[in-house]
């Protein structure tokens, strides 16, 4: 009898084993779910930060069209801003017009937003320089070493690329001025007709903890006056 007793209760056994068995089946299930979607959610967050997302677009029916565009840098702990835009001039007539810019502002010893703006060293494809920037008290005013690299492509299209070129300029630093480490850029110019292009500029940077609420108007008002001074520039030229 004790035998058959025995055997009697070990179906009974068997199944609180197997309703343990597929309750942790089930937990293991939903924990193994919950963790993928997460992953899945965070591979997500990542792509859309690394994707170029529209931030601000010119009002409709206001001038020229311009739109705005930001993402992060993979690898890095930079930012890109760009716009684009359309100007009605050729390529090589809009990277002349940024040059001269350039070239104007050294000359002007009276313009009071760069009390030093300095052509370091130029040749037919480069310019080096040297800039101190005033900023408000009491902030330190602030000092740049910028190469810029002008090139062409085939297709006609042309543009220019800048960054920081402090090893170049071996200019040593000052316990007075707050040296920008990184300032890096690009304007690509790409024809879209006879006698008009596709305006790119792009501007890269590491925000090192700024709210983004401080340098976002900042940055976007730097990329719309770029933009506007290569139009009215051109519009002169043609």
């Amino acid at each position: 009898m004790g035998n058959i007793n025995t055997y009697r209760h070990k179906p009974s056994v068997l199944w609180v084993y197997t309703i343990i068995f597929g309750l942790a089946s089930l937990t293991f299930s939903s924990c193994s779910t919950h963790r993928a979607i997460r992953l899945r959610n965070k591979s997500i967050k990542e792509w859309r930060a690394y994707r170029l997302e529209e931030v601000k677009k010119s009002p409709e029916g206001k001038g020229e069209k311009w739109t705005i565009y930001s993402r992060k840098i993979e690898g890095t702990s930079f930012s890109e801003y760009r716009i684009e835009g359309d100007i009605e001039a050729s390529p090589k007539t809009c990277a002349a017009a940024f040059k001269k810019d350039i070239l104007n502002q050294s000359a002007d010893l009276k313009n009071k937003k760069y009390p030093t703006y300095e052509i370091v060293s130029e040749s037919k494809d480069s310019l080096l320089t040297y800039v101190i920037h005033n900023e408000p008290f009491p902030l330190k005013d602030t000092e740049m070493s910028v190469m810029y690299i002008f090139f062409n492509q085939e297709g006609g299209s042309t543009g220019v690329t800048w960054r920081e070129a402090w090893d170049e300029s071996q200019v040593q630093p000052s316990k007075k001025l707050n040296r920008v480490e990184t300032f890096r850029g690009s304007w690509s110019f790409t024809p879209t007709s006879s006698n008009s292009c596709q305006a790119v500029n792009s501007v890269q940077f590491d925000p090192k903890g700024m709210p983004l609420w401080l340098i976002k108007p900042m940055v976007i008002k730097f990329l719309k006056n770029g933009l506007e001074n290569i139009r009215e520039e051109t519009t002169k030229k043609t």
